[in-house]
């Protein structure tokens, strides 16, 4: 195991690759979007780290995990990294529903939705919950953070509305550099979470960290070569986000599977998130703005359930074996962890959208939505 001086000194470097996913989503966000909307689309992300930190860091990581009898130093950092994966949950959802929603709405939305629905979460899977009592594994976070912020999008864009003019009028993004930047900084920081919260062996650190790689390349690969067959040309675009799909599913599995596994769920995640964004969106006409729900919600939904497939003690002796090495139960909590947490998200996420509508406008008028949120919400212009 690693000793206090080292799982500190990791600890510190995890949590500032972490903290380098929340740039990442705001570049990738900022990108994406039409340019009258770039510096809210940014802005939203890191609304996220300032409430979600304030919230967290003051109540939340004490009611979910308490005081864990570790050095305080560890606490403290520990606390500080959980901190970051909540503010990347929120960051996330904001992609749903950008481009709408009124920023003072968001960040409401945000700071009750931390304590609503990731917190419940976070204690049931990650901080000794009923979940975790069942044998869920999730190494970090991927079903907390992506299932619960896909789903919530996906709710979220659904009560909202879609865009005015959304499947009529051309939406295309910005500034596609801007989002290759933020995938590579999201890219980057994903190896922070191959120590997630808990101590772990290095062993198991070190084969995280190339399944992590292993799952993100396969995954870029998959949705580049999926794409070439059916359009004829791959996209870059395509490919950074078959990237962040296999990202996404192997985070849950991370600790627990070979590279070899790895490099199966990544092609996995491409081949999914591809056809729930580029079929499964337009057939049931939903405008999750920046494909949140294909890419975070399936992903993530992937990365569970393959977890319950190719989990490993040979990998990781503190986990458990998967269906193809012998434990079928493995497979079946997966499963049911995925629904619940999906179902929990969805509707705790529409009460409180519901909710709060009651109390503050959630989007922005027809005037606001023609002029740009940028000028509308900000006051300022990201290009003059």
């Amino acid at each position: 195991m690693i000793q206090i001086g080292d799982q500190l000194l990791w600890l510190l470097v995890s949590t500032s690759l972490v903290t380098l996913t929340i740039p990442g989503v705001a570049l990738l966000y900022g990108g994406m979007v039409r340019k009258r909307n770039v510096l809210n689309a940014i802005a939203m992300p890191f609304g996220a780290l300032v409430v979600v930190s304030i919230v967290w860091l003051a109540v939340g990581d004490a009611l979910v995990y308490g005081r864990q009898g570790n050095p305080l130093a560890v606490d403290m950092i520990r606390s500080l990294y959980r901190a970051m994966a909540a503010s990347l949950a929120l960051a996330l959802v904001a992609g749903g529903i950008v481009e709408r929603v009124r920023f003072p709405f968001f960040l409401a939305f945000g700071a009750l939705w931390i304590g609503a629905v990731y917190g419940p979460l976070s204690f049931w899977l990650l901080g000794g919950g009923w979940l975790a009592g069942l044998g869920c594994l999730d190494y970090s976070g991927g079903a907390v953070i992506h299932i619960g912020a896909g789903v919530t999008a996906l709710v979220a864009a659904i009560v909202l509305g879609p865009r005015r003019g959304y499947g009529r009028v051309e939406m295309i993004p910005n500034h596609l550099p801007f989002s290759f930047c933020g995938v590579g900084l999201m890219w980057v920081g994903w190896f922070g979470f191959a120590v997630g919260s808990a101590p772990v062996s290095m062993s198991a650190v070190t084969t995280a960290f190339v399944s992590i790689q292993a799952s993100a390349v396969a995954a870029a690969l998959t949705w580049m070569a999926v794409e070439w067959l059916q359009r004829d040309k791959p996209t870059a675009l395509g490919m950074a986000s078959g990237a962040v799909a296999g990202l996404v599913a192997i985070t849950p599995a991370a600790g627990y599977v070979s590279p070899v596994s790895a490099l199966v769920i990544g092609i996995g995640a491409g081949g999914l998130c591809y056809m729930v964004v580029n079929y499964v969106k337009l057939i049931l006409g939903y405008d999750d703005s920046l494909d949140v729900f294909g890419m975070h919600g399936v992903g993530g939904a992937w990365g569970m359930i393959a977890t319950g497939l190719f989990a490993s003690t040979e990998i990781n002796s503190g986990g458990s074996d998967g269906l193809f090495y012998g434990y079928p139960y493995q497979f079946f909590v997966q499963v049911v962890a995925t629904v619940v947490i999906a179902v929990f998200a969805a509707g705790v996420s529409v009460l409180l959208l519901k909710g709060l509508s009651t109390v503050l406008v959630p989007r922005v008028d027809a005037s606001a939505e023609s002029m740009g949120l940028d000028l509308a919400q900000h006051g300022e212009k990201g290009y003059s």
